[in-house]
């Protein structure tokens, strides 16, 4: 495993640019910012705008124009397989490497999590960087509340990542693992110079288990031509974390609920799965460091 360089940045320059808006929430539906009325019970802005704060801790600000469909973002199976896996240890390696990867953040810099699911990856991030204000954001609003019960300190909400209710220049780094997430948008929320990291699957991700479903597997491609190809990001570096794992029992099952495959699984493909006691398989993913902006010489 291999870190990332930062040539251009140190710990004295790096995501220090001001703030040019509010460090909270602003409103989705007129972009006013959202104070905390009725001790905290609710936010709302200057045009009375509300959003009641949920008793876990998080405000839903996904507007209805804003979904899809009735429940948006990934089904309550799949979100609950995911908790029971992440907190299994499997991606442990995974969260390390991130953690890893952030740079030199100064004490209360603002770390975003586009698509922070039910929160595994900020919470680890939390226990090895308690300085950070931390801010997660999902669609799916199961995912959000099981973020707010692991009880850390961080601003959580539902919200669309290609809508984010948060505003310009106000994040100083941001995250994205296996989410979609919207260039312009990012680079709308993050400082200049602010920096994303964005963790795609490899090739070799999860070969074993597609062995079991495909007869020819198609190498991934991972999610970072968006990015790429965009104007308003430069790519800083990259690196690869592979590894073979075992997986165990239930853990398989999880597994395969949790990723897109157990859509393409016949039911007989599901049932083999089920009745395995080991799957060996790799993981495999690619990281990569982009900056918003230009390089600085």
């Amino acid at each position: 495993m291999s870190t990332f360089s930062y040539p251009a940045f140190s710990a004295k320059n790096v995501a220090r640019s001001p703030v040019t808006s509010g460090n909270g929430y602003k409103c989705p539906n007129c972009g006013t910012e959202l104070s905390p009325i009725n001790a905290g019970k609710t936010y709302s802005c200057d045009n009375n705008h509300s959003f009641d704060r949920a008793k876990e801790g998080y405000l839903n600000l996904l507007l209805a124009q804003h979904k899809r469909s009735r429940n948006p973002g990934d089904s309550d199976e799949m979100i609950r397989s995911r908790q029971r896996f992440l907190n299994a240890g499997y991606y442990q390696t995974l969260a390390n490497a991130i953690i890893e990867q952030i740079p030199a953040l100064t004490p209360d810099s603002r770390l975003l999590d586009i698509g922070c699911g039910e929160g595994y990856y900020l919470q680890a991030i939390n226990k090895a960087r308690n300085d950070l204000q931390l801010v997660g954001i999902d669609i799916s609003k199961t995912a959000v509340r099981l973020a707010a019960k692991r009880r850390f300190p961080a601003q959580l909400a539902v919200d669309s990542g290609f809508n984010l209710a948060l505003f310009d220049n106000s994040i100083d780094c941001a995250i994205s693992v296996f989410s979609p997430i919207s260039a312009s948008e990012v680079a709308r929320v993050l400082k200049p110079e602010g920096l994303l990291i964005m963790v795609g699957p490899g090739e070799q991700h999860l070969s074993g288990l597609t062995a079991h479903i495909y007869d020819n597997q198609i190498p991934h491609g991972g999610n970072f031509k968006a990015l790429d190809e965009s104007a308003e990001f430069s790519l800083m570096g990259q690196t690869d974390i592979q590894q073979s794992i075992s997986i165990q029992d239930s853990a398989i099952g999880d597994l395969l609920r949790m990723t897109p495959y157990y859509w393409h699984a016949t039911a007989e493909q599901q049932e083999s799965l089920g009745k395995l006691d080991k799957l060996e398989t790799e993981i495999h993913f690619n990281i990569r460091l982009y900056q918003n902006g230009s390089v600085p010489e």
